[in-house]
């Protein structure tokens, strides 16, 4: 395999090193996969998903949306979502029963009238779910207002985590995640804390890697972690890792390696809101 040679020795090889051995693997995957080559079609579809529009955090509400099976995909969260079709087709997703389609319109292209009308629906099926909607109405979503239309999407995402950890039990608080978190920590005895989702220190990812570590024990690797992270560098690199070891745990994740090194308090609820869903 070209280029193997320069982390791969015959006696890493006669030693058994996991890791080498792992990375020769991959060497030899990514130069030899065997697999077909996508269509042109296959691809489109593909990278729709991962080209969407906006802003990062805009692009992680699409890459949510689309998870749940929305039809046709979300591409541009802000226009997509004007009819208001797509906002009921997520509130229905999340769960079943909750949409009175007889309310809707949903003949495409919807005019106008109507797609106010959806909109309005969908924040009201927003304010009986008791979210945070002051100011918003159907007239903000149709027009594509980027800052109202992200407000009521988070929230419907963070329901949608909620809803995920309800089979732990009843409806779960942001202080209780917080709580699961470091008393999971705490029981592995390592001294790592956060204060709340807002906590400065998490940028180094630290304390994740150890509640994650702390779920399975070993599935972090710290000798690959950057302990006394400082810089942006080392925090990204920690924040990575943290992340493909959550994907390794069955967490379903959809926040960035800077949203978690910017403290991105939403993206990070949603983090660990999924670690704990997991165990269920």
């Amino acid at each position: 395999v070209p280029n193997h040679h320069s982390f791969l020795t015959f006696d890493a090889v006669f030693d058994g090193s996991p890791k080498l051995s792992l990375a020769f693997i991959a060497t030899i995957f990514g130069q030899r996969h065997g697999l077909k080559q996508l269509t042109g079609t296959e691809t489109s579809s593909i990278e729709v998903l991962f080209q969407a529009e906006g802003g990062r955090e805009a692009r992680v509400y699409t890459l949510w949306m689309n998870s749940l099976g929305i039809d046709p995909l979300v591409y541009n969260i802000y226009d997509n979502l004007r009819d208001g079709i797509t906002l009921l087709q997520v509130f229905e997703a999340m769960q079943p029963g909750t949409v009175n389609w007889k309310k809707a319109s949903l003949q495409r292209p919807v005019p106008k009238f109507n797609r106010l009308q959806n909109a309005n629906y969908a924040i009201e099926l927003g304010r009986k779910l008791r979210f945070s909607l002051v100011g918003i109405d159907g007239t903000n979503i149709e027009q594509g207002n980027p800052t109202l239309t992200l407000a009521l999407v988070w929230q419907m995402m963070r329901h949608h985590i909620v809803l995920m950890l309800s089979s732990l039990g009843s409806h779960i608080t942001d202080s209780e995640i917080v709580a699961w978190a470091n008393n999971m920590v705490k029981k592995s005895g390592k001294s790592s804390t956060m204060s709340s989702f807002k906590d400065p220190s998490l940028r180094t990812s630290i304390f994740l890697l150890d509640v994650m570590n702390a779920m399975r024990n070993g599935v972090v690797d710290y000798d690959l972690v950057h302990r006394d992270a400082s810089s942006n560098q080392e925090c990204l690199s920690n924040a990575k890792y943290a992340i493909s070891i959550a994907r390794k745990l069955g967490a379903t994740i959809f926040l960035t390696a800077e949203d978690i090194v910017e403290v991105k308090h939403h993206m990070i609820l949603t983090f660990v809101g999924s670690l704990m869903a997991s165990t269920a």
